[in-house]
């Protein structure tokens, strides 16, 4: 028994070992990737996404540009990362947020849009060339690309994730699928308004989401969902 018993232990420090180093390897390659968008993003607020070459984000970052391809092949993959690293903070940030959760619908929604607003802000400039080749159907950042699929498909659930508790509490009917689809058009328009927003604070734009979102919840509070 003595016997089988040191043998198990033999056969289990190598794979923790393996399990920790693996471990080690993904930090390390989040780590840089991180490194890569912060010099990248510093760059194209300075000169625009288009200004900017990958030689100019590796020179910034302190990696080979060759490095840099081995973690974004072009610098929509950059922008896609970017996306996904919004929406990972943001439903962390959600979820660890106890007082928001308790509150009702629209000022969920009010400071998960606001939230969002506040982290693409320094980057006004790039969110807006980013929208520009979204356009372009032949672009990963495209709707239609599935790269932009799966991020979106993400985000989606979790709208629908704070829809469905909402009418759990009988702050709204069911919505399905359709009120998170709906939810992340909404989205899109209000970043597209707050693109075009002169004003102080972009206070047009906070002033209309909340008005939208507070007659938007009072209609499909009242069954206004029927179609």
């Amino acid at each position: 028994m003595k016997i089988k018993q040191t043998r198990a232990k033999k056969e289990t420090r190598p794979r923790n070992r393996t399990k920790k180093q693996a471990g080690r390897r993904e930090a390390k390659k989040e780590e840089t990737k991180r490194q890569i968008l912060t010099a990248a993003l510093e760059l194209f607020r300075e000169q625009g996404l288009d200004g900017t070459t990958t030689r100019q984000i590796s020179k910034r970052a302190g990696i080979a540009e060759g490095t840099l391809f081995n973690y974004f092949k072009t610098k929509e993959d950059l922008a896609l990362y970017f996306f996904q690293k919004e929406t990972n903070d943001l439903v962390e940030w959600f979820e660890s947020n106890a007082r928001l959760k308790k509150a009702g619908l629209p000022e969920k929604l009010f400071a998960i849009v606001h939230r969002q607003l506040e982290y693409i802000e320094p980057y006004e400039d790039f969110i807006g060339a980013v929208f520009f080749r979204s356009l372009q159907p032949s672009s990963k950042l495209s709707p239609l690309s599935l790269e932009s699929q799966e991020l979106r498909v993400k985000y989606l659930r979790f709208i629908k994730d704070v829809l469905v508790e909402a009418e759990e509490k009988g702050e709204i009917p069911p919505t399905g699928d359709l009120g998170a689809y709906a939810f992340g058009l909404y989205y899109m328009g209000i970043v597209l308004h707050w693109l075009h927003d002169t004003s102080k604070g972009k206070q047009k734009t906070l002033a209309l989401l909340d008005r939208s979102l507070n007659i938007a919840t009072k209609v499909l509070g009242q069954g206004g969902w029927e179609w």
